[in-house]
């Protein structure tokens, strides 16, 4: 190890990790730090997913002069015979990112970072869901020899900060589907008693009722279009949002809109709140009333409430039109890939080309479609062959 690779440490034990709670928020404040690169969120990601899943710590961090420069957490986790490394996340279809204030440093920093990654975390392979591209992971990452799966997708970012007035910043949005801001909330309000609120962040009954309101529409959702991540049924994911919502430590960073009609949910969602900007994490709404748009509503109310609290908003990744609109077009690219980082690895990969490839012509030879693929990829422990099974974990907000 030379000494580069000295001045990062693997923090890889609970207690450790829990000691870095003060230095890590100070950097997150120095850093302008997105809400899930907290360590309240990545507190609550160990605690309700990736321990309970069996997750093992491998969070790398510098230090200049004593002092917490660059944290990039990260767990480790046997399938089969494979370790695979991957963010610390609430494993929803999370950016990857590491945090750390600017510096003229910056690149070399995230490069020492990776190195650290590939050579201390013991991993055959390495995961990287949504990097923001162009950014210096990216950029370093996608260099690696055995990039065995690339896959690209878009993301929309509004710029809110800068801002003075409401009214004006929607006239410099036109309309969307013909319908200018308000106008879907004032045909819904014909219906009954319309309703559009803040829950409390104490009040946990409410919004563990209005999580699970969320999560039951949202599969629906997910089967009527054929993009039902594991997540959508994972009970520690649904944890993560309740303590989220309501936090032991009474630091929610989190915030959960909903619609009511005469008393009923009619749409919801969950944001995440960092120190500049609203990320939309999960939102759904009742299909009853899709031709009224709720879905829309509950946005332009998060996008309001932003804008009064000058926050910008990361819709997440996914080409909707109404992140299109509200963003103004500013549209960004993320990058998903998977790594072999091991001769084991390459070897596995490559052997599952094959045996996906034998059964693709035994199919095509004996007739049969193409439903027996399935069964041949179980020989690598994770089914993340195709780019499409990245992008699965999309649509963090799908409002109608």
């Amino acid at each position: 190890m030379n000494q580069a690779d000295c001045q990062f440490e693997i923090v890889s034990n609970e207690d450790d990790l829990r000691a870095l709670e003060h230095e890590w928020d100070d950097l997150w404040s120095r850093a302008h730090g997105q809400y899930g690169q907290s360590f309240s969120v990545c507190w609550l990601a160990w605690q309700h997913v990736a321990k309970p899943r069996g997750r093992r710590l491998c969070c790398i961090v510098h230090r200049e002069n004593g002092r917490v420069a660059m944290v990039w957490p990260l767990v480790t986790y046997r399938r089969l015979l494979w370790t695979y490394l991957c963010p610390l996340s609430p494993e929803a279809g999370d950016y990857t990112r590491v945090l750390m204030a600017d510096s003229p440093n910056s690149s070399a920093l995230i490069a020492g970072a990776w190195r650290t990654a590939l050579t201390r975390c013991g991993a055959d392979f390495i995961k990287l869901p949504y990097v923001d591209e162009g950014s210096d992971l990216h950029a370093v990452a996608s260099r690696e020899r055995h990039v065995m799966i690339a896959a690209r997708t878009v993301a929309a970012f509004a710029k809110l900060r800068d801002e003075t007035e409401w009214d004006a910043f929607c006239k410099t949005l036109g309309t969307m589907s013909g319908k200018k801001p308000g106008a879907l909330e004032r045909r819904l309000s014909k219906e009954g008693q319309l309703a559009v609120r803040v829950t409390e962040p104490g009040d946990a009954r409410e919004n563990a009722v209005l999580v699970d309101w969320i999560l039951a529409r949202k599969r629906a959702w997910g089967d009527r279009v054929g993009k039902r991540g594991e997540w959508l049924d994972s009970s520690h994911y649904r944890d993560f949002l309740v303590n989220l919502l309501c936090p032991a430590n009474g630091r929610a960073m989190g915030r959960l809109f909903v619609v009511t009609l005469d008393g009923a949910p009619v749409a919801a969602t969950v944001v995440g709140v960092g120190t500049t900007c609203v990320d939309g994490l999960i939102a759904s709404f009742d299909d009853r009333y899709a031709r009224f748009g709720p879905g829309s509503i509950v946005v332009e109310h998060v996008i309001k409430w932003a804008f009064e609290q000058r926050l910008n908003v990361d819709f997440g990744v996914g080409a909707e039109r109404f992140k299109a609109y509200w963003s103004r077009n500013n549209i960004t690219g993320a990058w998903s890939a998977q790594i072999a980082n091991s001769r084991w690895g390459v070897f596995a990969f490559r052997s599952k080309k094959t045996v996906r490839a034998a059964a693709r012509r035994m199919a095509r030879l004996s007739g049969v479609s193409g439903g027996q693929r399935r069964g041949a990829s179980a020989f690598v422990p994770d089914n993340h062959d195709n780019p499409d099974s990245v992008r699965g974990l999309d649509l963090p907000m799908n409002p109608s």
